[in-house]
C-alpha cells in the first residue's frame, strides 16, 4: 500500500511541475508573441512543442521508482487534459472534438517516453 502511494504522490508532483511549467512558458511565449508580431501559423506548434518539453521535464524530476512509463504516460494524459481545461477556461469556451482525444494520447504517449527516457538515464546512475 505504501508503494502504490509513493507512486500516486510521484505522479502528482510530476503533473503539478509540468502543469506550472506550462502555464509560465506559454505566458512568456505571448510575450514574445506580443513584442516581436510573430503570426499566428506559429502559435500551435510552439504550444505543442511547450507541453511536450513539460511533461519531459515533469517526469524527468519526479518519478523515480518502478513502472516509469506507465506513471509516464498517466502524467502525461493528466497534463494533457488539465492543461486543455485550463486554458479553456481562461478562454471562456469549451469545444471538445476528435482533436482533444488525439491531443489526450500524444500527452500520454510523450509520457510514456518521457518516463523510459527517465528511467534509461536513472538507470546509469
Amino acid at each position: 500500500m505504501k508503494n502504490a502511494n509513493a507512486g500516486v504522490v510521484e505522479v502528482a508532483k510530476s503533473v503539478g511541475l509540468s502543469v506550472v511549467f506550462t502555464l509560465a512558458a506559454v505566458l512568456v511565449f505571448a510575450l514574445v508573441i506580443k513584442l516581436c508580431s510573430l503570426g499566428s501559423s506559429v502559435i500551435m506548434p510552439v504550444n505543442q512543442v511547450i507541453k511536450y518539453l513539460a511533461i519531459f521535464l515533469g517526469c524527468f524530476f519526479c518519478i523515480r521508482s518502478q513502472k516509469r512509463i506507465a506513471k509516464g504516460a498517466i502524467s502525461g494524459f493528466c497534463v494533457a487534459l488539465l492543461t486543455y481545461f485550463i486554458f479553456a477556461a481562461i478562454a471562456g469556451s469549451i469545444s471538445f472534438g476528435w482533436s482533444n482525444i488525439i491531443d489526450f494520447i500524444c500527452g500520454a504517449l510523450a509520457g510514456a517516453i518521457s518516463g523510459a527516457i527517465a528511467g534509461l538515464v536513472r538507470s546509469k546512475d
